[in-house]
């Protein structure tokens, strides 16, 4: 999902109504990502080049900036489990990251972050997904990324997070809790990219 006809990545024949216009920090994206940097970054990106390969930096990049920004919240803290919350498929996502992020971040149970997302339509939905009554039929699956920890763009995603509505930050917060209860060793590898693979259950 992306805003205008300028992105690499994404389709540009849709767009957000709620665009993330986040700057990505490469230095946290390392943190996550090591493997997109150093000796196998560039190569990558000179497959990318030659269209042998995926620009996967790039697609992170513009899915923060072009990307439906919604509600994110904690669920756990040990494990650190992370709801991302989609209207589109009223549902959310259970994402998985490093503990060490607990304090980095200074965490707790209840901690609003936002996720940026971006949607698929392949036949069927994402298996780890509980599909809730106000989906629109429009898309089978997301990619969520956590702003919060892929940006040092605070102004803007703390201005995003004051838009969304109390109804959103509750629903995101019921249903992670519901899929922890009924689900609590299933979640996704909250990593860009890897974050877009549903969960086995």
């Amino acid at each position: 999902m992306s805003a205008g006809n300028r992105t690499k990545t994404l389709d540009d024949s849709t767009f957000a109504t709620d665009p993330g216009q986040i700057r990505l920090s490469r230095k946290k994206l390392r943190v996550l990502r090591p493997d997109l940097y150093g000796l196998h970054g560039l190569w990558q990106l000179v497959l990318a080049y030659f269209r042998l390969g995926w620009p996967q930096r790039t697609y992170i990049e513009e899915q923060l900036h072009c990307g439906d920004s919604r509600a994110a919240v904690v669920i756990s803290t040990s494990p650190l489990l992370i709801a991302a919350y989609t209207d589109e498929l009223d549902c959310i996502a259970m994402l998985r990251f490093p503990s060490e992020f607990v304090d980095q971040y200074h965490l707790s149970k209840g901690t609003r972050l936002l996720t940026v997302n971006c949607y698929g339509s392949l036949p069927d939905y994402d298996p780890d997904l509980i599909l809730g009554p106000k989906r629109i039929e429009r898309w089978t699956g997301f990619h969520p990324l956590i702003a919060d920890f892929l940006t040092d763009d605070d102004e803007r995603v703390e201005a995003r997070k004051r838009q969304i509505s109390e109804d959103e930050w509750q629903r995101a917060l019921d249903m992670g809790t519901e899929y922890a209860r009924r689900f609590p060793r299933v979640a996704r590898d909250g990593r860009p990219v890897y974050s877009a693979t549903p969960a086995s259950r």
